[in-house]
């Protein structure tokens, strides 16, 4: 609907993310949509900019889709950008008063003005329910000096009181991620700032914590996904629990909040899994813990295992959805309203407990969104009972 408005202003639309990457047919499906760029955006959008404006033909303009009138063409693929400090940091100028911005996530944090910051693009792991489609497997760092060029300018210029690192593996080499958080307390630039997407917990040591957390770092997220090591050995983690484990008990000793990620629903999941699940988060005891259905979203392995077991229920994206989730599919062994049970079962038995309930609302940024906390508990521990 966004795009239909626009367009009848007379704007050209473009659509970009995994979703047009995973779909550019679909997506051009719509009339209101011109083009798709895929995967990496920063130089096919440049260019096809570049190329509407001089009014120049977008046929050798490699990562886009667009329509002809004998159907839609999909031009080679981009390669992924290996150097990713050759690109210039986002013109936060052009959004004028950044003040205005904080962090959308009620659990993320709540200074004004919030910003994203993103050190590196790719993950090598295979883990079934995520898609690759936007920056590939090889994980690709920008360097120390260049992090730290935008870092230093997001305080200084633009006087941004908190980040979030959005990596999906910031710290898959420890080296970089140590001579990163020295270099901001060394700058004299350490403000808070967290790991929503999270950090591997088989890479987390007590020296990088110590480090991390003397630059500004005050929380992060853990993917856990399973507390049963067959499930995660089946959906392709290649992390052991005792390294996660490890990880929570370095991470309290600092006094780091956590935010656990759970899926729950993987294929090798049984009622007894999710249940170990449920068991194993009251044990790791994390400030947070989210529990999710395992979604099978297009150009994922789990939606291909779905798909081939003629068990998805989604007929559109309207089925799709963060928090009014329903049974997705259904497994020979598993039925989707028993997974949706355990998510809810799970919410109940971990925020219920009075040791949860009461850090919870010690939190000092609690009382700062307080109806947006409550209203999220309520949902989550009672709707669809």
């Amino acid at each position: 609907s966004l795009a239909r408005e626009l367009k009848t202003r007379g704007g050209i639309i473009v659509l970009g993310g995994p979703h047009p990457t995973c779909l550019p047919d679909e997506c051009l499906g719509e009339p209101a949509v011109d083009y798709v760029v895929r995967g990496e955006g920063e130089i096919s959008f440049l260019e096809l900019c570049e190329a509407i404006r001089t009014h120049q033909p977008v046929d050798a303009i490699a990562g886009i889709s667009f329509r002809r009138r004998d159907g839609i063409i999909h031009n080679p693929d981009r390669p992924f950008i290996n150097n990713l400090d050759e690109l210039p940091f986002p013109a936060l100028d052009l959004f004028g008063d950044l003040g205005r911005y904080s962090h959308p996530q009620p659990l993320i944090g709540w200074r004004k003005p919030a910003v994203n910051i993103i050190t590196s693009r790719g993950c090598p792991y295979a883990c079934h329910f995520c898609y690759k489609g936007t920056f590939g497997i090889s994980w690709r760092p920008r360097s120390p000096e260049n992090v730290l060029a935008e870092w230093e300018q997001l305080v200084h210029k633009f006087g941004v009181r908190e980040l979030s690192i959005q990596d999906d593996c910031f710290n898959m080499n420890t080296k970089r991620a140590l001579a990163i958080g020295r270099m901001i307390r060394e700058r004299g630039l350490a403000l808070p700032w967290t790991f929503p997407n999270g950090i591997r917990a088989d890479l987390v040591t007590d020296e990088l914590v110590s480090v991390l957390k003397d630059a500004g770092m005050y929380r992060t997220a853990i993917g856990v996904e399973s507390g049963n090591q067959n499930v995660l050995d089946d959906l392709g983690k290649k992390e052991k629990l005792e390294d996660i484990d490890t990880a929570f008990r370095i991470l309290k000793k600092y006094r780091i909040q956590t935010i656990a990620f759970f899926v729950m629903g993987n294929p090798a999941d049984t009622p007894q899994t999710l249940q170990e699940s449920i068991d194993y988060a009251k044990k790791i005891n994390p400030t947070f813990a989210q529990f999710s259905m395992a979604t099978p979203f297009p150009g994922t392995r789990l939606y291909e295992t779905v798909k081939s077991l003629g068990t998805l229920r989604i007929k559109g994206w309207d089925d799709y959805s963060q928090f009014d989730q329903k049974g997705y599919f259904d497994y020979p062994h598993l039925s989707g309203e028993t997974i949706r049970s355990y998510v809810k079962k799970a919410y109940r038995q971990f925020y219920l407990s009075p040791v949860v309930l009461l850090r919870f609302f010690l939190l000092k940024d609690f009382y700062i969104k307080i109806p947006s906390y409550i209203a999220g508990l309520i949902h989550f521990l009672f709707k669809g009972k």
